[in-house]
């Protein structure tokens, strides 16, 4: 975990924490925008011109508040927060989505919506409290090492295969039915597949970017660069790449499922493979104590619990 500035250690978490909350409640503000957008699009009589989604006012705006809040917030979290706090700290979204859902998709918010609500809240509190682990920044080389060891290659591997896989039984499902593909039960389930890809791809968009931020903070503090080799940009070219791609899928789930559903999926989705990228990447499985694998457990229940879609 890096320091931000001449602020402490503790000043550096808590402003991790507040950006954190910020960008978080504008990425939930401009999903349902563009959840919004998609529901007025589908209600228009059949004789009237449907607009691509890029030629609405409503869903560039939502687009361009997720896209912006998203990396000016991801950036300055990921030099002050070590990675399984930022990814469980993102449940805070859960909070605003279900508020926006609301207040703009006219959705119900139910006495449970509340109480979890509220869990969501007490959760992301003790985590960023108690959840901080001593992550110090790596070279190229070093990262480049924990790239080549053997556990986390199988991992990708299995991710990679779990990628495709659901993608192309989505893609089955809709050229082996193509009759039953807009009813609600088959738009829901290849929203949700659509979703879960993009919580795979933005777990693993976090972790190269975390790599990335490191490579820049060592060139940086140690004034070596650490830009002066093609590994450092292909890191880059993947960030990029992944990153484009969740949002696509994100675009594409939106367009056939609720925010109030699919983003706590996506949440549970990201939030899983986040914390294992990290304890697997850098090899933090055992640093994490007892009593913090505890606290991201029961906080991960509780906020992957279905008030929040309701």
């Amino acid at each position: 975990m890096g320091q931000f500035g001449d602020l402490s250690p503790s000043g550096s978490v808590a402003l991790g924490v507040v950006v954190g909350l910020m960008s978080t409640s504008v990425q939930s503000l401009g999903l349902t925008l563009q959840r919004k957008s998609h529901i007025l699009e589908d209600e228009k009589d059949s004789h009237f011109v449907r607009r691509p989604p890029h030629r609405r006012r409503r869903w560039q705006l939502g687009m361009l508040m997720f896209v912006v809040s998203n990396l000016l917030g991801s950036t300055i979290q990921i030099t002050t927060l070590p990675l399984p706090v930022l990814s469980t700290l993102q449940a805070s979204g859960l909070v605003f989505n279900s508020i926006c859902a609301t207040v703009i998709l006219g959705e119900p918010f139910t006495r449970w919506s509340l109480v979890g609500t509220i869990l969501v809240c007490v959760g992301a509190v003790l985590i960023a409290t108690f959840g901080a682990m001593k992550e110090p920044a790596h070279t190229l080389d070093q990262l480049l090492d924990l790239l080549g060891r053997r556990p986390f290659i199988l991992w990708m591997i299995g991710q990679a295969v779990l990628v495709i896989a659901i993608i192309g039984a989505s893609k089955l499902v809709r050229i082996m039915s193509p009759r039953a593909v807009n009813s609600p039960r088959t738009r829901l389930w290849r929203g949700m597949a659509y979703g879960a890809v993009s919580g795979i791809l933005s777990a693993h968009s976090l972790l190269v970017a975390k790599s990335a931020v490191e490579l820049l903070v060592r060139t940086i503090v140690d004034r070596v660069n650490q830009f002066n080799r093609w590994q450092s940009w292909v890191t880059l070219l993947g960030l990029v790449a992944l990153a484009l791609c969740q949002l696509y899928y994100l675009h594409r789930g939106l367009k056939l499922v609720s925010t109030s559903i699919l983003y706590p999926f996506v949440f549970c989705i990201y939030n899983i493979i986040a914390i294992l990228d990290g304890l697997i990447y850098f090899r933090q499985t055992s640093k994490l104590s007892l009593l913090h694998a505890l606290l991201e457990q029961s906080f991960f229940s509780q906020a992957s619990s279905p008030s929040h879609g309701a």
